[in-house]
Order: structure tokens, then sequence, then C-alpha cells
């Protein structure tokens, strides 16, 4: 696994914005994205910041990535949320409402830290 000052690097010598990770569930998760990818170009145009992917993605929900992986390029499909206005909102799963924690009320936890 690369790290993430690495792939960085790799990804600006690239023009391309590189995956340091995505919750499973999030619509890169769906799509296929997985930490190393580097995003290439979205529908055929250069993608070199998040700014110019979210310029291009107004338009669409519906999205071809061009994405290089390991040495080989590949397509994948990105489907947003009218929401994704951000990396965030694209690499992030969805929110959940937590769990009732009700039934825990009183319960303590121990963390030994030595």
């Amino acid at each position: 696994m690369q790290h993430p000052e690495a792939l960085t690097l790799i990804a600006n010598s690239l023009n391309g914005l590189p995956i340091l990770g995505c919750a499973s569930g999030s619509p890169a998760a769906r799509a296929g994205l997985h930490y190393g990818d580097i995003v290439l170009a979205l529908n055929g145009a250069p993608t070199p910041s998040w700014a110019a992917f979210f310029e291009a993605a107004q338009a669409q929900r519906e999205l071809r990535l061009r994405v290089f992986r390991q040495g080989r390029e590949l397509e994948l499909q990105l489907e947003l949320d009218s929401s994704a206005r951000s990396p965030r909102a694209v690499l992030d799963a969805p929110y959940c409402e937590p769990a009732d924690t009700r039934a825990l009320a009183g319960t303590s936890v121990q963390l030994d830290v030595s």
C-alpha cells in the first residue's frame, strides 16, 4: 500500500486526484474506487483538483471516471447524490441515525493504556 504522501505525489505528477480512502457504502465505494486509485478524468475531461471535479459534476449525477490503478487505467461509473458538493460527500458513507443508546445508560468502559 502506498503511503498517502507518496500517493499524492504520484497523483500530482499525473494531474489527478488521489483516493486516500472511502467509506463502505459511499458513492465512491459503490463505484468501485479504492485507496490508492488516482482519478484522471471525469467524462473525458481532466480533473486536476476537487474543485474541477465538482465543477464538471454540476450538470450530471452519473459520471464516467478514468482511474489509474496499479499501473493500469480503467473506467468506472460514479453516481452522485444531489447533496454531493464536497469530497467528503463522495467518499464518506451516508449519515445514519445512531442506534438507541438508552440501553447503554449506566454502562462504564475501562481502557487500559499501559
